[in-house]
């Protein structure tokens, strides 16, 4: 079950980064395009990181904490990066190709840092569930072996 898991979770995670390679389009080098890949989904790993600790400081995870850490926090990483960068990486790339001025590119910024924003709060009051889900989901398996 958890290599299943961790199969869509890579599966999620090449997507992402697919996508968000294509929506660069071809007039940006593969430099730019990586380092934006990896600024991105690490500035998104980041906030993810972040909720997740405030979400679930006050859940006793035990020895299993980790694992469902990693769970949520891998889970949701590329999801959020479906959601977020392909549009930022078009935006971008009209912006470098002049068909796109500073201040539209600037207010769809805003509008995807108000979207992250409410996706987070939606994950923050999601996580202490997930997390109570995934160890009872690890105990189960242990119980069961």
């Amino acid at each position: 079950m958890i290599i299943f898991i961790y199969a869509c979770i890579l599966a999620l995670n090449l997507v992402a980064v697919f996508l968000t390679y294509h929506f660069l389009g071809k007039g940006i080098d593969k430099k730019t395009k990586g380092i934006f890949i990896v600024v991105g989904v690490a500035i998104i790993y980041a906030l993810v990181s972040f909720v997740y600790w405030i979400s679930t400081k006050d859940i006793d995870l035990g020895t299993s904490g980790k694992i469902g850490q990693n769970l949520v926090t891998f889970t949701f990483v590329p999801v959020n990066a479906i959601i977020m960068l392909p549009f930022l990486a078009n935006s971008y790339k009209l912006l470098q190709a002049g068909k796109l001025k500073l201040v539209p590119f600037r207010n769809r910024c805003i509008v995807l840092a108000i979207v992250l924003i409410i996706l987070l709060i939606i994950e923050f009051f999601y996580f202490k569930d997930i997390q109570n889900g995934i160890l009872n989901m690890l105990q189960n398996a242990q119980s069961n072996s």
